[in-house]
Parts: C-alpha cells; structure tokens; sequence
C-alpha cells in the first residue's frame, strides 16, 4: 500500500512541479490579456505531456506491482529519479530563456551531443559547480519532499480516470483548435504566447479552414508566404579553372565581432590596419549565430542551405578551387571544427592535418597559441597558400589577460546560472571590450608579420565576425536569439594587392566574399550558378537587399526594413520592423519593399531542382 501511495505521490508532485515552473515561466514573459485563457489552457495539457514519462512509468508499475514486489520497487526508484530529472529540466530551461529568449530546442540538443558544443557555450568553472551543487541539493530536497509531503492526497480520485483523462483529452483537443485557428488568421498575441510554453507542440490546419469558408486576414508580411522548397541540390561541380592571379589568402574570423568593436581605443590595431585597406561600414552577416554566418561567407549561399550542405559533406566552391590551383592550405580554430560541423561543410576538402583545433586554456589563450602556429605556416609555407583562423577571445564568457582590461568595471565571476544579466548588462558588456581588445592585440600580431614579411602586396585579407553581440538593446543578451541589427551587423575589412584604401558606406553582406574573392584571383566563373552574392568592387556593385538566416528560417533585410520569414523569431517578434528593429506598419510606408520581397522569393529555392 504505501508502495502504490509512492507511485501516485511521485506522479502528482511531478505533474505538479511542471504545472508550477511553467506557470512562473509565463507570468515571467509579458503578454496580451487576450492569449491568457489559451496559455492556461495549454499549461494545462502542456504540463500532462511533460509528466508523460513518469505517467508511463505509473502504468507500468500499475501492472507490474501484483507480480515482483522487488521489481515495482525499483520501477518507484526511477520515477523519482525521473521526478528529479523532469524538476531540473524545467530549471534549466527557465535558466536558459531568462538568458537567451529560448527554451531548449533542436539547436540546444545539436549543442550538447555534437563534440566541441559545450565547450563553445563559453561557461565558466564556477558556473559548472553552482550547477552541479543544484542539481545534488534539488535532489536531495525533492527526494526528501516525496518521502514525506503526501502529494498523492491531491490526486481527484473521486472524478474517476476515465473522467480525468476525457478531461485531458478535451482541453487537449481545445488547445490545439485554438492555435490552429490563431495560426490560420495569424493572431500574434496566441502565437506569440505559444512561443513562452515549453516545447509547446504546434498543431495548424490551413486547408480545413479553408475548405470551411473561414476568411483570412493577416497582417504586415504575413500575407506572403515565403518557404524555400527542399529537393535535391543543385550546386555545380568545382570547375578546372586556374587562377590568373594566384594571390594568397588570409581569411581571419572572430567569433562573436559586433560591427562597433572597430574602434580607435578598443580596436587600435585593426583600426590602423583599416586605414590601409577597404572598410565596410554596413556589413550584414548571413546569420545571427556560428553556422549561418560563416557558412554564408565561403558559399555566398543563404543559411538555410546550411542542412543540406551538412548532409551531403558539400564543401564550397572557392575552396575547392584553392584546392585544385595547389594552394598549401591551413585552418586553425581556437574552438573545434566539430562544433559547429565545419569539418563536414566548408572544410570538408580538407585533410585532418589541415585542420587544427585548440581547445585547451580559455579562449584568449588559445588565440595565442593559435596566432603563434598560424605565423609559423605563414612564414614556411609553399605559395601560393590559404590560412584561416577562427578567434575565440570576444565569445562569451568573454575572458581576457589583465593587460587587455580598459573597462575596469567588470563583472569579475559570470556566472550563468547566479547572475542578474539585464542588472548587470554593462558590466557583461564591459567583459566583451576587454576580451574584443585582446583579440585585437592577436590580430595586430598577423598584421605586422604579414607587413614585415612583404606579403601584402600578394596577399588577400580578410578581417570579419561571424555574427553579431547584443547587449540587451533590444532586449536579449548574445546572439542566435533575433535579428537585431547588434546580432547580424559585423565588420567588414578586405585587403586586396594594388586596390587603394577606401570606405564602403552601403549594404553589403558575407553573401558577396566568395564572388569578391575569386573575382580578385581572376576567375570569370558566371557567379549566379554558385551564388547569391557580387563582387564588392565591381564598379556595379549595388545591393538592394540582403538574407540573413537562422536555424528556423530566414529575413529579408534592405536598406530600410526587415521582412521576418523565421518561424521562430515571427512568433516572439514583430515580422516587419525597421532596419533598427522598430515596428514597421508595411501600409504606412513609402519604402519599395515589393522589388527585393518578389526577387527574393523566386530566388530563394535557386539552388535546389
């Protein structure tokens, strides 16, 4: 008998903890009076779904119990291990869409399970054993509190099962119809809410609604359906074409380099080196995390190719043709080529000893060592050659030497699970400047070896970031979260031999370097059948709009407004905003956004048949 008590007490208090953290997770979130009965509603299902794990293991217990004793009880242990497990679950994602605007998802798991990924989430030791301290007292609490609170004296046993779970199913069924119906004719404030449950499972009906009759009405660029079809890529085969200028290549990445970090004071090494070559002052990265923004500037391609590519071990063009005109070629990392999968994307034509990864120390540590190697290959290799470095200094947790600080007021211990991000926001941000004047003193480092050993004059460079940083300008920290302007606008310089210093002052993106770069090696490769991008010194030059991309779909940026086509960033944000991410009424503006929206859209699928 209190076997059976155990079971249902654990089953209770789980659903119950769930029910509870999603409740605090919601009120936490701001919304619109009219979405409040849906998100009770849905919390609701939505926690029944959650428990469903320990619920299918009370079923199990229900019919092994009459036949091993010793069996039933180890079926109790594990739901309240489960029970644990569940509790610190609902933490975690609490944790993490405080921080970061999102719960876990396919990108948080891909982060998890892919060699390199927790590495690359920047946290600190002290974060580890605040973690791991949690997670031992929420267990002992929680085991604790199933020993002794009888929560299965609130189970409505008078209601009768077949009451409870018709009840279940009902809501269930009325939750779904709900959203289904929101989706249909684009209710943001439901949408919206949908987005701040915890896994919330999406459920539409278009074509029902409209066999029914049912008019639609959405608003802003919701009445234009924008998807990029999927099929099998049509991505042309690396030509045999040789370089008429076989100039070698320097193609330097930092991780996390927003646009105003090219700074005098924070940046006064890559400043000076600015002034000697072309400057870019309205770069757009091709994304708003890792993947899409590096992937976009070696295939001149949208992110949302980056799967397919992944799938298929598609290396880019460009550095196929570096490849085949003999370049001795060198990649180094300062994180891994693992995470995110660089080894099976943009340099999958690469040997392993081509590739190097240094991961030990915090992330300026191994820009240092990483620089030390980089000039080392510099120096002694054969030319033409290609060499890539990716820069870990400016990522979070934004770690530096105590000879780089000139913010002195800066958060001293990041904590991720301990701090008040939005209370301390300028002392993260003061962190990031002195990390981003570290890096800068890495890449002086390649600037003066390149100048004193004479390679300027046969050597392309290129200095950018992979994606943006917010600071909570717009109400998130980091990145890979919107696409603020602080989150996609990076720097941009390109050396090119002979080509005189200039500033660039309109919109250019990571989608025109391959056709910039194998313009300047004097290829005349037609650059519609491998990318999207221009050369960004054809006397032409002229960018009317640009993509940029994240796991979930992509937006369309021109010179005055942003056009939001990802599912995800569509739910939690306005879909139309201006170019500084202000909410945009599409009828009150006298912008041309129907050219690029109509070039775009028939573009988008260009590379598939």
């Amino acid at each position: 008998m209190k076997l059976t008590s155990d079971a249902l007490r654990t089953v209770v208090a789980t659903y119950l903890a769930v029910f509870l953290a999603s409740v605090v997770m919601a009120i936490h979130l701001p919304m619109q009076a009219s979405s409040v009965a849906f998100v009770i509603v849905a919390l609701i299902v939505q926690s029944f779904l959650l428990s469903s794990p320990v619920l299918v293991l009370y079923a199990l217990y229900r019919f092994v119990q009459p036949r091993s004793d010793r069996a039933a009880r180890v079926i109790v242990f594990v739901m309240q291990v489960l029970c644990v497990f569940t509790i610190v679950f609902m933490f975690g994602n609490y944790k993490l869409h405080d921080m970061y605007g999102f719960y876990v998802n396919f990108f948080v798991v891909n982060l998890l399970v892919t060699p390199g990924g927790v590495e690359a989430m920047g946290v600190s030791e002290s974060t580890m054993w605040t973690l791991a301290g949690a997670v031992l007292v929420l267990g002992l609490v929680v085991f604790a509190v199933l020993r002794y609170v009888p929560f299965e004296k609130l189970y409505p046993a008078r209601l009768g099962k077949k009451l409870l779970w018709s009840s279940v199913t009902v809501l269930l069924l009325c939750q779904a119809f709900w959203y289904a119906y929101a989706e249909y004719r684009y209710d943001r404030a439901i949408l919206g809410a949908a987005g701040r449950i915890v896994w919330y499972i999406p459920v539409t009906a278009r074509t029902f609604f409209e066999d029914m009759g049912v008019p639609i009405v959405r608003p802003d660029a919701a009445e234009f359906e924008v998807s990029q079809a999927s099929g099998t890529l049509d991505y042309p085969a690396t030509p045999d074409v040789t370089f008429a200028k076989p100039y070698n290549v320097v193609w330097l990445v930092s991780e996390s380099l927003r646009a105003d970090m090219l700074d005098p004071e924070i940046m006064p090494n890559t400043w000076a080196f600015a002034q000697k070559t072309q400057r870019f002052t309205q770069h757009y990265s091709g994304g708003n995390g890792t993947r899409m923004g590096m992937f976009s500037q070696f295939y001149g391609l949208y992110g949302s190719y980056w799967f397919d590519f992944l799938y298929a071990h598609r290396p880019p063009m460009l550095v196929d043709l570096m490849k085949k005109n003999n370049y001795s070629m060198m990649a180094y990392t300062s994180s891994r080529f693992s995470y995110p999968e660089f080894d099976k994307t943009v340099f999958a034509s690469l040997t392993n000893d081509q590739l190097q990864s240094y991961t030990e120390g915090d992330g300026w540590q191994r820009d240092r060592k990483n620089v030390g190697d980089l000039l080392q290959f510099i120096g002694s290799a054969q030319q033409p050659f290609f060499a890539f470095m990716f820069f870990e200094s400016a990522h979070a947790n934004y770690y530096f030497p105590e000879e780089s600080v000139i913010r002195e007021d800066y958060l001293k211990d990041f904590n991720y699970l301990t701090v008040d991000v939005e209370e301390n926001i300028e002392r993260i941000r003061n962190r990031y400047i002195n990390a981003t004047h570290h890096l800068d003193s890495q890449l002086g480092r390649v600037f003066d070896a390149l100048e004193q050993q004479g390679l300027l004059d046969n050597t392309i460079v290129v200095v950018t970031g992979d994606h943006g940083e917010e600071f909570m300008e717009k109400g998130r920290w980091g990145h890979n979260s919107t696409f603020s302007q602080e989150q996609i606008r990076v720097p941009m310089l390109v050396h090119i031999p002979g080509r005189a210093p200039g500033v660039t002052n309109v919109m250019t993106s990571h989608l025109d370097m391959p056709a910039t770069i194998l313009a300047a090696l004097g290829t005349d490769i037609d650059l519609a059948i491998y990318s999207y991008g221009h050369d960004l010194f054809a006397p032409d030059y002229a960018r009317d709009y640009t993509v940029i991309s994240d796991w979930h779909g992509n937006t369309l940026v021109t010179p005055d407004l942003k056009m939001v086509f990802s599912k995800k960033s569509a739910a939690y944000d306005d879909t139309v905003t201006t170019l500084n991410d202000a909410p945009l009424d599409l009828s009150q503006t006298t912008s041309d956004y129907r050219t690029p929206l109509g070039r775009f859209t028939r573009e988008v699928s260009r590379f598939y048949h």
